[in-house]
């Protein structure tokens, strides 16, 4: 989102265009950079026949531009670039992973996760990594993380929310993008956040225990903008707009995972070894001849433990997937078409839904044929009478005649 608006030239002449910065039950709050205002604007109805869907982030063609009223009309929505699943936003630039390095105290398996995650997520730029709560850190434990993870590509900046110990850099990273703050509860996203931008206000949670678990404090997906003049207390002298979103902490379950043999390539340090394994499919786990084994002495212990359990989560997922397809009805169906138009709409349970055309019609059938069937067992069985009482008729007259 690095461009957030440009203006282009249609049929009706210029056609402005601005950032979906937050959606709700009234519409969309768009921001439109030419006239540096907030629209509260309207979809075209077209658009809703379409099943165009329109999210935080997306950059959004606008008409009918009203400054006075400081409304407009979405026209239609641009390529994206990027969709996160969790919050849904488009077009993000950059996921600033932050973590804490005590209370709750830093752990390298919840890091990982969150790097694989986003790195899937987000293809074209590595996370930056965001160590908070340096007041409560000794100097050895910001050079350990640093050791880890900056050999391996990733930035990594040191800060604390309490004190403001580097927020100048944290405020530099930011400017002309539109970056995600991830990471658990309780690691002090919102409130960094707040440092950045005061007037932002966002909703900060608390310790639930001693041992530092946090509580979840954000819930929708919204860009904030931070104010210039807070970039310029903050020690940034570019005349540049930096774009910041929240997201809430991830449950075990939320968290992706690639194909089992795909995990390594998100592991920096394990592919560069990965390359020159004997077998295209090696697991890197008890292969003869894999390369990574081989080098084991090269890669950090807990980052081998992490990707081992990371593999094992993945095989154990998709034989889940395997074993459950052909078994299980799925929850959704698609309707509306193709060619990407079609949607996937949740299936009702079985005694909710209504019975298909062709069974009511094969059902009226059989009722037809049943009750046809029944008629000439009844025409039979007036026939069976008619017959037994003429016999009988004509015994009766039998015994009479010799009476007589």
């Amino acid at each position: 989102m690095s461009g957030l608006s440009d203006t282009s030239k249609g049929s009706g002449g210029a056609v402005s265009s601005g950032t979906v910065i937050r959606s709700h039950a009234g519409g969309y709050l768009v921001y439109e950079p030419e006239l540096d205002l907030n629209l509260l604007c309207q979809a075209r109805g077209r658009l809703k026949k379409e099943r165009i869907s329109i999210v935080t982030g997306d950059r959004v063609a606008l008409d009918e531009v009203d400054p006075e009223k400081g409304s407009g009309v979405i026209t239609s929505r641009l390529e994206r670039e990027n969709l996160l699943s969790r919050p849904l936003l488009a077009n993000v630039d950059q996921v600033i992973i932050v973590q804490a390095i005590h209370q709750p105290d830093w752990n390298a398996l919840v890091c990982d996760r969150y790097l694989v995650h986003f790195q899937l997520e987000v293809r074209d730029s590595l996370p930056v990594l965001c160590f908070n709560k340096s007041d409560l850190a000794s100097e050895d434990d910001k050079k350990a993380l640093r050791s880890i993870y900056e050999p391996l590509g990733y930035l990594v900046t040191i800060v604390s929310a309490a004190t403001g110990e580097g927020l100048d850099g944290l405020a530099n990273l930011l400017l002309s993008k539109a970056t995600v703050f991830a990471g658990p509860s309780g690691v002090g996203k919102s409130t960094l956040l707040n440092w950045l931008e005061p007037e932002l206000r966002l909703k900060t949670g608390i310790m639930e225990n001693d041992s530092g678990v946090g509580r979840h404090t954000t819930t929708s997906s919204e860009l904030f903008r931070i104010s210039k003049r807070q970039l310029r207390e903050l020690g940034v002298s570019e005349e540049a707009v930096a774009w910041v979103a929240d997201t809430p902490g991830f449950g075990l379950s939320e968290f992706k995972h690639p194909e089992p043999l795909d995990v390594v390539w998100q592991f920096p340090d394990l592919a560069k070894l990965a390359v020159d394994c004997k077998y295209s499919d090696c697991t890197h786990l008890v292969e003869q001849g894999c390369n990574v084994l081989a080098n084991l002495d090269l890669i950090d212990p807990v980052r081998f433990e992490n990707y081992t359990i990371m593999v094992k989560e993945s095989q154990s997922e998709k034989s889940i997937l395997r074993d459950t397809s052909k078994k299980v009805e799925s929850a959704v169906k698609s309707v509306g078409g193709k060619q990407g138009k079609a949607v996937h709409v949740p299936l009702l349970s079985g005694r909710y839904r209504s019975k298909a055309k062709n069974t009511e019609r094969q059902q009226l059938k059989r009722n037809t044929n049943l009750a046809n069937q029944d008629e000439e067992d009844d025409f039979q069985d007036d026939d069976l009478g008619v017959q037994n009482d003429y016999l009988n008729d004509e015994q009766n007259i039998g015994v009479d005649d010799e009476e007589t």
